[in-house]
């Protein structure tokens, strides 16, 4: 078995899989049945378990099945998880220990004991299915994959490869049950009302078929991709255009079927989207060919986003981009969801090929985004997404309060600061490199390795290296914290001397206590995102410089450790540890919501933001800078001030920008919502890489939002 995956067998006494059962615990029942096997069959025959004997979500007469919220997370407190494989919930499981008798009394608390033996390892991982694949082939002939793999390790003696091929099999034999299963349940279905009743009939014959054989039409696509995504436990679509558009060519020419009609399949699939908070799905771009990707199903995917918080839509724009998609695009970001967030295709492809990952130009067109919009390639990779957070102003408090008042220059304090993020950066990826081992020894992922290319002809599991590609999205915060605190040391410090570095050492250790008017001070100092040379040189050095060192390392797993700035709702989280620092940002405050400049502090317009932002190396970090840029409802008034917008973005992207997300929400209405939040239960915010209710952010969340510069048409 290759790279780490030596698991020794154990022998111990079985569980009693029916007691397990009984108490619904249907994942943990297959998984403690076999303890002396190996982790990738316990974990399969965890997952077949389950598919065999999960409650089935009710049906309501809706176009797809299943429906609303993911089908693993139905009350158990052993869960199977497409990130971490298996997750429990101990309080959860005390509760259930607490209520139960007998066998079943003693059951649960010999799992209890069980799964403190099993390792929680850090990282996270978003993937994308080949969906395309299995509508053309169907999973019914994955068998015969499986089966070649098998004989092939048999014959070599290949014991490790023997017990994943028999893990892909079980899977593969829980996935056909589950669709049995489900057949019955909708079949099972009765409805009074005659539209819900003409659904049934269709998606029946529909099931029947897919995903167990391959896709005729668009509709079974349709059902075939909502059907592996709920297999895949509710993540990302990647370029669900690409893979849906020739069923719907098909039929749209053979009459078969209307845009209206398709629109409306597709946004119940968005609701399901929004109804998991699931991810991602990527349109546009190129084809291998060169030419566009835009194509209709492109359009129809925009139209049914308008107004929705998810999925995560990742337009994705290439030079000569038609007027139209960027006024579907412009329509549905005015809705105010902030979506689609808008890429720049040329760019990204340069970058991917200049990150030497290894892509095969032809399956470079297929780059995609899984979770917020950590970079991936559709159907074929293995991306950590996010592996882990490499905190910048962290970093530069450690810095302040070493090597401020022993540095004779300016260029000694910043060489000292390289220092120490340097030291980070190694101890961080050895840190994330042993993640991944474990990850490989106790977390396989069965699911994936079945869904995921090339998983089976390499007869290794997806955890340890057995997709095609395999890189690690790591996230880099707070930059534009770093770059203001730079500026302002530089200046008030070295330039003019206001007070040695030893006296704002002790001030900024002090959170600033008796000492508002050098805060005041240091806020006066120039600002990352003003188009401001001092802060604009910095940000090229320092962003060049972090992102290089991560580059300079490689994943357990194979590839590069490629840098992103992904804050999602987590830059008020990740800035309570951070103390004091010389921007005059005071201990425990947010950091930096994006890539772009600390909310509030661009000052100078919108041209001026993106130009800063284009300081950036953004070709360096294709794991993706998300940058943030709230615009007034003005810029959407007319065609004119439409036309304006749009020349902004490909400006910026033409300065070699590669995203940019729209906030449209007025600043009025905001205020309200911060204060009456009970009477905006459907507001969206654009948040950090995704969109998300106000009503569920938190108080400094909300505050940070209302922080940030409205830009005016």
């Amino acid at each position: 078995m290759s790279r780490g995956q030596r698991e020794e067998r154990q022998t111990r006494p079985a569980f009693d899989a029916a007691l397990l059962h009984e108490v619904g615990e249907h994942f943990a029942a297959g998984y403690m049945a076999c303890p002396d096997e190996t982790p990738v069959v316990r974990m399969a025959e965890g997952v077949a378990a389950y598919l065999e004997h999960c409650v089935l979500p009710e049906y309501r007469g809706e176009v797809v099945y299943p429906c609303g919220p993911g089908i693993y997370w139905r009350g158990a407190a052993v869960e199977w998880h497409y990130s971490s494989s298996m997750t429990w919930n101990d309080d959860l499981l005390q509760r259930k220990i607490a209520e139960a008798s007998g066998r079943a009394n003693a059951a649960l608390q010999a799992l209890r004991e069980a799964l403190k033996e099993y390792p929680r390892v850090g990282g996270y991982t978003h993937s994308i299915p080949h969906y395309g694949r299995i509508l053309r082939e169907g999973l019914d002939s994955y068998a015969a994959r499986i089966e070649v793999g098998r004989r092939t390790a048999e014959a070599r003696g290949e014991r490790g490869r023997l017990d994943f091929y028999r893990a892909m099999a079980r899977v593969l034999e829980g996935i056909q049950s589950f669709c049995e299963r489900v057949v019955q349940h909708v079949k099972a279905t009765r409805f009074q009302d005659e539209c819900r009743r003409l659904r049934r009939k269709r998606l029946l014959q529909a099931l029947r078929r897919v995903p167990r054989k391959p896709a005729r039409n668009c509709y079974e696509a349709l059902v075939a991709m909502n059907f592996i995504w709920y297999l895949d436990g509710s993540d990302n679509y990647g370029r669900f255009d690409q893979e849906l558009f020739p069923y719907y060519e098909a039929d749209l020419t053979a009459g078969r079927v209307v845009p209206e009609e398709v629109t409306d399949w597709i946004r119940q699939l968005w609701d399901n989207v929004d109804a998991c908070s699931a991810w991602n799905v990527a349109l546009g771009g190129l084809l291998a060919d060169g030419a566009s990707g835009i194509n209709e199903v492109t359009h129809l995917c925009l139209q049914a986003a308008h107004g929705k918080r998810r999925p995560n839509l990742a337009l994705r724009l290439h030079q000569g981009a038609s007027e139209r998609i960027w006024d579907d695009a412009l329509d549905c970001i005015e809705t105010g969801n902030g979506l689609p967030a808008l890429y720049n295709e040329e760019a990204y492809i340069a970058a991917i090929r200049g990150a030497h990952l290894g892509v095969r130009e032809s399956d470079l067109p297929w780059f995609a985004f899984g979770g917020c919009t950590e970079l991936m390639v559709h159907g074929r990779s293995n991306v950590g997404s996010l592996e882990g957070d490499i905190n910048l102003p962290l970093i530069l408090v450690e810095t302040q309060e070493r090597a401020l008042a022993s540095s004779r220059t300016f260029d000694d304090f910043k060489a000292a600061y390289k220092d120490d993020v340097r030291r980070w950066v190694r101890r961080l990826t050895e840190t994330w490199n042993a993640n991944q081992e474990r990850k490989a020894r106790w977390q396989p992922q069965v699911m994936r390795s079945l869904l995921i290319d090339d998983c089976l002809e390499n007869g290794r599991e997806y955890n340890a290296g057995g997709a095609r590609y395999n890189w690690c999205v790591v996230n880099v915060m707070g930059l534009a914290n770093v770059i203001d605190s730079l500026a302002a040391i530089r200046e008030v410090v070295f330039e003019h001397q206001e007070v040695n570095g030893e006296r704002l050492a002790s001030v900024l250790a002090a959170d600033f206590e008796g000492h508002e008017p050098l805060r005041q001070r240091l806020a006066r100092c120039p600002r990352f995102g003003n188009a401001e040379p001092v802060t604009d040189a910095l940000a090229e050095e320092i962003s060049e410089f972090v992102f290089r060192e991560l580059l300079q390392y490689a994943p357990w797993r194979g590839g590069k450790y490629l840098p992103s700035c992904l804050m999602f709702t987590t830059y008020a989280r990740f800035g309570e540890p951070v103390r004091a620092t010389a921007d005059g940002r005071k201990a425990g405050e947010p950091i930096a919501d994006s890539a772009g400049a600390v909310q509030g502090r661009d000052v100078s317009g919108p041209t001026a933001l993106l130009s800063s932002v284009a300081k950036i190396k953004h070709h360096l970090a294709p794991g993706t800078l998300v940058v943030n840029a709230r615009f007034s409802k003005k810029f959407f008034t007319d065609r004119e001030t439409r036309r304006k917008l749009k020349e902004l973005v490909q400006t910026y992207f033409e300065l070699g920008g590669m995203q940019l997300q729209i906030n449209v929400v007025d600043q009025a209405l905001l205020r309200d919502a911060y204060e009456h939040p009970e009477r905006h239960k459907n507001l969206i915010i654009r948040v950090g890489g995704y969109s998300e209710y106000w009503i569920r952010l938190d108080d400094a969340l909300r505050r940070t939002i209302l922080e940030r510069t409205e830009h005016e048409g």
